[in-house]
């Protein structure tokens, strides 16, 4: 193990030259700008995307107005229920 720090190190030593960071800095860098990529396409395209959104927001929609279809025909069958119960006085 010791041999191959040994050995990589001049490569390392010349990419902290190139891009002006230290090797670690580079590689804690990197990390970090991958798993906001990661975090960014999940939000976009995973299951807590914009699209999932809007498509719930068109169910609520649809729903809202059985709700409201379904309220008027309770309606209607509540007071046919009572004109029944006033014809059977």
């Amino acid at each position: 193990m010791n041999d191959f720090i040994k050995k990589i190190e001049p490569y390392i030593r010349e990419l902290e030259r190139l891009i002006g960071l230290s090797f670690k800095v580079f590689i804690l860098t990197a990390i970090i700008v991958i798993s906001l990529g990661i975090y960014v396409a999940n939000l976009l395209f995973g299951n807590h995307s914009l699209s999932v959104l809007n498509e719930l927001k068109k169910e609520k929609r649809v729903l809202e107005v059985d709700i409201e279809k379904l309220k008027q025909e309770n309606a209607k069958l509540h007071k046919k229920y009572l004109e029944w119960l006033d014809a059977e006085k």
